[in-house]
């Protein structure tokens, strides 16, 4: 009796196709909502990282220059600048480097082969941005006399009885000075991004010490 073979089945049925494709869209809803997530995360941690290099350079240039440096940073957005401090007396204070007031203009200057310094090109704060998502959440900053006196001089109001300031209520921080002599503004700064995940740095006055950390997250709408 001869013996029957089955034939090979070579063709995809529209339901296994149906399945496999609904296979496909579940690994796809489960890894790009991860990896969104992970992206987020990395440029929450990449401008924290900017915001602390950012601030150690500020902290040489005051030391080399003998000339404050200034952050301002805008609340509740991304922009934020670092210039000299012009408090007047850069003139005579300052040295080589300095960015001084001079004829109304904006002037930095350089060393001289004799020693001294002369002025040379025009120079200004330029503004700074952080990663995309990723904005300031807080800057609070502690008012001693040295930042009370910048925060007159920029127009602004300063605390009753000192403490703690979160802002001039224009929208930007109080100013966060590092000094020449490497001691700057007791401050804590806190960068959230869009997934509500935060991280803050926290730095020490007097001795310029600079401390990351995570947060816990906050609900976001």
């Amino acid at each position: 009796m001869p013996q029957i073979r089955a034939s090979k089945r070579n063709a995809v049925t529209l339901l296994e196709l149906m399945l496999v494709l609904a296979l496909l869209v579940a690994f796809a809803g489960i890894a790009i909502p991860s990896f969104e997530s992970m992206v987020s995360s990395r440029r929450l941690s990449q401008s924290i990282e900017k915001i602390r290099n950012e601030i150690m350079e500020g902290r040489v240039t005051a030391m080399r220059t003998g000339q404050a440096q200034v952050i301002r940073m805008t609340l509740q957005g991304k922009d934020y600048s670092i210039s000299p401090w012009l408090g007047g007396s850069e003139a005579q204070d300052a040295s080589a480097g300095a960015t001084v007031m001079q004829s109304g203009q904006v002037i930095q200057t350089q060393a001289t082969t004799g020693g001294g310094a002369v002025s040379t090109s025009e120079s200004s704060g330029s503004t700074r941005q952080l990663s995309e998502g990723v904005q300031f959440s807080m800057v609070e900053t502690l008012i001693d006399s040295r930042n009370a006196l910048a925060i007159e001089q920029s127009g602004g109001t300063v605390p009753t009885g000192g403490g703690s300031s979160q802002g001039d209520g224009s929208g930007l921080s109080s100013p966060l000075l590092l000094y020449p002599d490497g001691s700057c503004t007791t401050a804590q700064i806190i960068l959230i991004d869009e997934k509500g995940r935060r991280m803050a740095i926290q730095i020490r006055g007097v001795t310029g010490q600079l401390k990351s950390m995570r947060l816990a997250a906050v609900a976001t709408p």
